[in-house]
């Protein structure tokens, strides 16, 4: 991975330079160049000195990138980190600017929610659904969900069904 990173330039790079930043053996660089991660870059001459990541390595590396371990530990303590506090002060102010603007208020649409929050606080969409149900069933006050309609993949899924639409207080 850290080779598709370091390589991630136009102009490309040297092997060598590839298989340092990577830690790469020979028979891994030239696996990463078969699979297609890695493409020539071709200069004056004829003969390939620089190496580049290709669309395909760049796909395949932002489709891997949460896997990795340093930044799976790294989102697990920011979400240990966020108290119910802070994520329900956060809720009720975004909350209160949706609101403003939403042609069914007092509902907000959980999917504008969801995007609002997880950017403010950088927790994923994973992390605010399970926050908002531990927060529904805590204190179903504060925290009103509604089924009403749409897509299912931009609901709120529970074990009593699908939610699109919520009320904060």
């Amino acid at each position: 991975m850290l080779a598709l990173v370091f390589a991630d330039t136009p102009k490309g790079v040297s092997e060598k330079m590839v298989k340092k930043a990577g830690r790469l053996t020979e028979k891994e660089f030239k696996e990463l160049v078969k699979e297609g991660y890695l493409e020539p870059v071709k200069g004056r001459t004829k003969a390939v000195k620089k190496y580049r990541t290709s669309e395909y390595g760049r796909a395949y590396f932002m489709e891997n990138v949460w896997s990795l371990p340093v930044l799976k530990y790294t989102r697990l303590k920011e979400a240990e980190q966020l108290s119910p506090e802070k994520f329900l002060e956060t809720l009720r102010l975004k909350y209160n600017n949706l609101v403003k603007t939403s042609p069914i208020a007092p509902y907000v649409r959980i999917a504008d929610l969801r995007l609002k929050v997880s950017e403010e606080l950088n927790i994923t969409g994973d992390e605010f659904d399970r926050r908002i149900i531990e927060l529904n069933s805590s204190d179903p006050y504060a925290v009103q969900l509604h089924a009403g309609s749409g897509e299912s993949d931009n609901g709120l899924k529970t074990a009593r069904g699908v939610y699109h639409y919520a009320i904060v207080k």
